[in-house]
């Protein structure tokens, strides 16, 4: 039986989920809008700092940069699915200047917007179990592998990230096929600030667009475990689930590449 102190503990952490969840909202239906921490924070019914406190704690960004990834997630799917030039695309998603907005879907993303769009649309209907002759995503940081609670199906893809505390300069790890083991390949860690360690797992019929840009429920499965201290590995057991509302959109700051073959 809970105690009255793990009762009013696990009632304050849903009533701070629930006030995140609102800005969130906010957010995704004002993308195109100036969206300043004390409206945010108002949404949430909470002070600017209260909010953003509980708001990092919870989905291990800051509010400023969970919209900039929400901006790019809505970017990635403009250029997809519509023929928008750039310029259209980023007033949509909040920026008054071209150029700001493609160097920010570069530095976030990894590759140029218009390149991306024509990788992206270059994908078409493969699934994930067709990706295994991929080229792997950018990255380049290896290290120890991380243990999932439970093993992907095999033919899954697998990808582990690390994002430094606070920040959107994640490590991607490369896109690897799931084996049937619950090891699988990791990224060296962090040494110069906490970081969480999200593990992204694609099922093998599920298409890769759906998963990494147009968030189809069910094509994606999550795990995030941290923050681990600056150097250290992340704690073996990662437990995957389906992607909620206060996860941030990891799969948004992804680099895509062309099937192999």
């Amino acid at each position: 039986m809970a105690t009255a102190t793990e009762t009013g503990r696990n009632g304050t952490h849903t009533a701070h989920l629930e006030a995140v969840t609102r800005a969130i909202d906010v957010m995704r239906h004002r993308l195109a809008h100036p969206q300043p921490l004390s409206t945010l924070a108002e949404a949430a019914a909470f002070s600017p700092f209260h909010f953003h406190e509980i708001f990092r704690e919870l989905t291990a960004v800051t509010p400023a940069r969970f919209l900039a990834a929400l901006r790019m997630a809505e970017a990635r799917r403009l250029l997809l699915h519509s023929s928008l030039p750039i310029r259209q695309v980023a007033a949509q998603v909040g920026y008054t200047s071209p150029g700001t907005f493609a160097a920010q879907f570069a530095q976030l993303t990894g590759t140029p917007p218009a390149r991306f769009r024509g990788q992206a649309r270059a994908l078409g209907d493969v699934r994930a179990a067709e990706a295994a002759r991929w080229s792997r995503l950018s990255g380049t940081h290896r290290g120890a592998a991380v243990t999932l609670a439970r093993a992907p199906e095999p033919g899954s893809l697998v990808c582990i990230c690390l994002v430094p505390s606070g920040s959107l300069r994640i490590h991607r790890g490369h896109w690897t096929a799931a084996t049937g083991s619950s090891r699988v390949p990791g990224v060296a860690p962090v040494s110069a600030a906490a970081y969480a360690t999200f593990c992204l797992v694609i099922p093998p019929g599920e298409r890769v667009v759906d998963a990494l840009i147009d968030e189809v429920p069910g094509s994606l499965r999550l795990g995030r475990v941290g923050p681990s201290p600056p150097g250290h590995p992340p704690p073996p057991g990662v437990r995957m689930r389906w992607p909620e509302p206060a996860d941030p959109p990891i799969t948004a700051l992804l680099s895509l590449t062309r099937p192999a073959g």
